[in-house]
């Protein structure tokens, strides 16, 4: 069976990929995060503090009650923006800004063809033919496969973007030509 992927990623899908990938191993849950909801809930209540400790509260030492009543309402804002970039719909980590500015002045990429004698990669220079052998792995989340290459290289190949062949039969093929299976993640 032959599978043919349009290559027409988006910053979202390096995101994505930077959150599966990057952030933690196939197979395994991800490091917990607090909620934007959190970050921002607790800006507040440290804003709040800081300025009850600056002035209202009046400590003995005067002088160490403003300084630490400072830092809280530091603290405050830095957790307020944190919470407000987080919860931001287009937040995407600065790896993947940097990898997406590359990717397009990389020259375009075409389409991934799995065929019977590799993998092949059409791109604006030039065609380049992989052995099932030489590649690392193959990823999967909900909307992505991640094809994995020799040198930490990766690419992205949404589901949706299947030209021929089905996404849930890519998995079964790619085990019974390389005797790998498809590692989850996300």
């Amino acid at each position: 069976m032959e599978f043919e992927i349009r290559m027409d990623c988006t910053i979202e899908d390096f995101d994505a990929c930077w959150k599966a990938f990057y952030l933690k191993k196939p197979g395994t849950p991800g490091r917990k995060q607090a909620s934007p909801r959190t970050h921002r809930n607790a800006g507040l209540f440290f804003l709040v503090m800081g300025v009850l400790t600056a002035f209202v509260l009046r400590p003995p030492a005067r002088g160490l009650g403003i300084a630490a009543g400072l830092m809280e309402m530091v603290l405050g804002l830095m957790l307020l923006y944190s919470g407000f970039c987080l919860g931001s719909p287009r937040s995407s980590s600065r790896w993947a800004k940097r990898a997406w500015k590359q990717y397009q002045a990389g020259g375009d990429i075409y389409s991934c063809r799995f065929t019977q004698e590799g993998i092949w990669i059409y791109d604006s220079k030039s065609d380049h033919l992989y052995d099932y052998d030489a590649l690392d792995a193959l990823w999967e989340d909900a909307e992505r496969f991640y094809l994995m290459m020799p040198g930490n290289r990766a690419y992205i190949l949404r589901k949706d973007a299947f030209v021929r062949g089905r996404p849930e039969d890519l998995p079964a093929c790619w085990n019974e030509r390389t005797g790998k299976t498809a590692e989850p993640v996300g």
